[in-house]
């Protein structure tokens, strides 16, 4: 999802580009086909960050439950109950 929002991102640059030399000359046909393929670029840019933006995060919990595992050199050395006050 990430590549083609860059791809669709980098995509517009380069039709700006165009646009812009067909500006310069004077290009009239160019100047509107290129218009067009922004337009449709722009859209599909706003659609794919639209459904990019709608993916849920991941739960911030997930993290926390794995850290209250012992590790086997705590078990094995007993070293959470010296560590541990209750």
């Amino acid at each position: 999802m990430l590549y083609k929002i860059s791809n669709l991102q980098y995509s517009i640059r380069m039709k700006e580009g165009e646009y812009a030399r067909a500006v310069n000359v004077g290009d009239q046909l160019n100047m509107n086909l290129n218009s067009a393929a922004l337009t449709l670029l722009k859209e599909d840019l706003a659609v794919t960050v639209k459904a990019f933006n709608s993916i849920p995060a991941p739960d911030a919990n997930n993290g926390s439950k794995g850290s209250k595992k012992t590790r086997w050199w705590q078990s094995f050395f007993k070293l959470r109950t010296a560590f541990t006050r209750k």
